[in-house]
């Protein structure tokens, strides 16, 4: 189908898709139709919602800082970051004054220059977990990297067997502290942790890389992935049972205008990219202008902010460094305004009510605000519904209506609860519901012939056993809390306004019992 036809179709579909998406019919006990289900219809986040234009901080998605320690010392191996702390959490707090508000991320390199052919001291294993509790502190996670060469000191002449030796040493610390890494890229070999340049291009061959990759994602807690740079790297990998594990970084966004951006249609490793970024995490930065590095890769012309959406959408993106390009394109996102018109022609999603103020009138955003809010998932709740009759039987039966608006599925297997709270907040009722978030997949890429008229809807379904003697008012909720972390992991908040925010748990409908 010709582009400007299939964009004209999808225009009238993604204007009426939330009105014509049928909503599974609620049963009753028989399984017909019953009129004694409630129905509780929700809506997104408007703009002139309070706090209606603010992030929506969830875990493990969206914009992302950037942070560099020599675990020796905690020090920086780079100029412009001499005034990082030590402690982390002042750091976010300075890197939060210097690029704006608007990530829970950050990109956490720890050079181990120093180890590199040695074993790493315990005095450093115990700076790198205070840096991972200045995270928790601050409410973020690390797209965490392990790294020997800066490109400032020599580079260093470790093994496969050095690296494997400090995978099973940092193995432990990570696993303590995955509430706070959403991910943990490849990183050890070249340059940066980039898999170019090292000592002994350990990258180039596949015996090595197998083995590396192997000894990684046996180390990863379980639901963590990795991430490599090239796919004609991953296809190195001869151990197949371990690629369901390992995404992509792209180090170099520039859409294909820079000569390292390899994550472009008519790439050898195009499919590659497609494919793997349906289920497995992904990551970019685009590369530093000139004001910000003298380096002959700098990139000072503005990356579209529409096309760069296009892009990451395409390729299911979670996260991107808010701190690269920040003196030229980032600030070009801020002012540049996008409408819903512009949105969706673009055939990208479009969040319930985002470009629309409480009178129904539109309303524009700006690039940076879509980009910011639709990197990774966006979950919103559509439809509540319950049935109290079957209270008086100590059963109440929920359904809940959800879709992801986001660029991305959900990447990190977490529960699906139905939670009954009372008057107080507190959880006195709860049932898994079996879900898996990980199948609340997004509207269809928009660089592909996928269909792009709305995300699906899926229902989450589940009955709650009611306390005897529970009486007086009580709310039913929907929570996705961390399950390796439940004392202290981020629980997943809904993209709507309808929706009340408590303890964790989204609030889709109040209920009166033992009336």
């Amino acid at each position: 189908m010709p582009i400007e036809r299939r964009r004209l179709l999808t225009t009238a579909l993604g204007a009426t898709a939330a009105a014509l998406t049928p909503l599974a019919t609620a049963p009753s006990a028989s399984g017909a139709p019953s009129a004694a289900w409630h129905r509780v219809p929700h809506r997104g986040i408007r703009p002139d919602d309070p706090a209606g234009r603010a992030p929506l901080a969830n875990p493990r998605r969206g914009f992302r800082y950037e942070m560099s320690y020599n675990a020796v010392d905690l020090t920086s191996p780079w100029p412009n970051e001499q005034d990082h702390s030590p402690d982390s959490a002042r750091t976010l707090d300075l890197l939060e004054r210097e690029y704006g508000p608007g990530a829970n991320l950050t990109q956490l390199y720890f050079y181990l220059w120093d180890f590199a052919t040695s074993t790493i001291p315990p005095s450093a294993l115990d700076n790198i977990e205070s840096v991972l509790r200045g995270l928790r502190r601050k409410g973020y996670a690390a797209v965490l990297r392990f790294v020997y060469d800066d490109g400032v000191r020599e580079n260093r002449r470790y093994t496969v067997q050095d690296i494997q030796r400090h995978i099973g040493q940092l193995a432990p610390v990570v696993a303590r502290n995955s509430d706070v890494v959403a991910v943990w890229q490849a990183g050890f070999l070249g340059t940066w942790g980039e898999w170019h340049g090292s000592h002994y291009a350990h990258e180039t061959y596949p015996d090595a890389v197998t083995a590396i990759m192997t000894s990684l994602v046996e180390a990863l807690p379980p639901g963590l992935h990795t991430q490599v740079r090239y796919a004609e790297k991953r296809d190195m990998i001869t151990n197949r049972a371990i690629l369901d594990r390992i995404g992509f970084h792209n180090d170099y966004v520039t859409l294909g205008e820079g000569e390292w951006d390899y994550y472009v249609p008519g790439n050898p490793g195009w499919p590659s990219y497609l494919d793997v970024s349906r289920t497995r995490m992904m990551d970019g930065e685009m590369p530093w202008d000139k004001g910000q590095s003298t380096d002959p890769y700098a990139w000072s012309t503005v990356i579209p902010g529409v096309a760069a959406a296009r892009r990451l959408q395409t390729l299911r993106f979670d996260s991107l460094s808010l701190v690269h390009n920040a003196t030229v394109t980032v600030p070009a996102w801020k002012t540049a305004e996008l409408t819903e018109r512009q949105t969706v022609d673009a055939l990208l999603p479009v969040s319930d009510g985002y470009f629309r103020g409480r009178d129904g009138r539109p309303v524009a955003r700006t690039q940076f605000e879509y980009l910011r809010d639709h990197l990774g998932y966006r979950i919103e709740v559509r439809e509540a519904r319950h049935d109290l009759s079957a209270a008086r039987r100590g059963r109440l039966p929920v359904q809940v209506d959800v879709v992801n608006r986001g660029f991305a599925a959900p990447k990190h297997p977490r529960p699906v609860r139905l939670v009954l709270l009372d008057a107080d907040g507190r959880t006195v009722a709860s049932t898994d519901t079996g879900a898996d978030w990980r199948d609340w997949r997004p509207q269809g890429r928009a660089e592909t012939g996928d269909d792009h008229s709305g995300p699906a809807v899926a229902t989450v379904s589940g009955e709650l056993a009611v306390p005897a003697g529970a009486r007086g008012p009580h709310r039913v909720g929907l929570a996705l809390p961390d399950p390796a972390f439940p004392g202290r992991g981020r629980a997943v908040r809904c993209a709507n306004a309808s929706v009340e925010w408590v303890e964790g748990v989204n609030v889709i409908a109040k209920v009166r019992l033992g009336g």
